[in-house]
């Protein structure tokens, strides 16, 4: 049975990270070894829920998140646990809610594996429109930042402009996500070509920083070590804590 990042593949469900090795529960704790590019989890049948999907066994779409959340970094679980606290209109499938996730947790992991999860899943919002923002959001907590409003609409003397992946009110400042998918992906273009949501973009961006906001804009490849915190702090995003503090409470999960 399939679990972890490759359960979270056949659901469509998004992860940090590229070649991850395939995860796969057994029910026999013998003591058998994983072998290359495949990691052997035991698990307890006991409260275990297995689906058919696309042709193969693996845990349910709970079970998924919430394993992802208990043995992957506090910076990774976001993306997964944003993605199933809204509906999945792709696949059909509905939302989850967090009481859902917190029940889903009972007794099947150690004391410090639930503290993991509680936090991700208190820290984890619907609002996140990609694993690109989950992830830049859960890098921001990590570094100190004051918490962003998600999907913040901001207005001009035209009207709205547009809204912003994450905004810092009183330091007037618009954080902005730039992943491939708003170019590529059709439910993101809505009909438009690439060329002319580029455009749209810029022009969005350009009436925001009119309108008296500091923009910064990232993307992938920014989301490294230091980069994104270095980059939010000269553009004056507010820390609520030192770096440090954070990391040393994100140790003691």
């Amino acid at each position: 049975m399939f679990a972890r990042h490759s359960a979270a593949s056949v659901w469509g469900i998004p992860t940090i990270g590229v070649r991850h090795a395939v995860h796969a529960l057994t029910m026999k704790n013998d003591g058998g070894r994983s072998c290359v590019g495949v990691v052997r989890h035991f698990a307890d049948p006991a409260g275990l829920t297995v689906v058919r999907r696309e042709g193969l066994l693996v845990t349910d779409r709970i079970r998924t998140v919430l394993d992802l959340a208990a043995f992957t970094p506090f910076a990774e679980a976001a993306a997964p646990l944003d993605h199933v606290l809204k509906p999945d209109r792709t696949l059909r499938l509905p939302a989850v809610a967090k009481e859902e996730l917190l029940a889903g947790i009972e007794s099947l992991y150690s004391w410090a594996a639930q503290r993991r999860i509680s936090a991700a899943v208190d820290f984890a919002d619907p609002l996140s429109g990609s694993a690109g923002e989950s992830y830049s959001r859960s890098l921001m907590r990590i570094a100190g930042f004051e918490a962003p409003i998600l999907q913040q609409a901001i207005h001009d003397r035209d009207g709205l402009a547009g809204y912003a992946d994450f905004y810092w009110k009183l330091a007037r400042v618009v954080g902005e996500f730039d992943g491939a998918e708003k170019y590529v992906k059709p439910e993101f273009l809505k009909g438009k070509t690439a060329s002319q949501a580029v455009l749209e973009e810029r022009k969005r961006e350009n009436r925001i920083r009119a309108a008296g906001f500091n923009v910064v804009r990232w993307d992938w490849a920014d989301l490294e070590p230091g980069r994104l915190e270095r980059m939010l702090a000269a553009a004056g995003v507010p820390r609520r804590r030192a770096r440090s503090a954070v990391l040393d409470a994100q140790k003691n999960l």
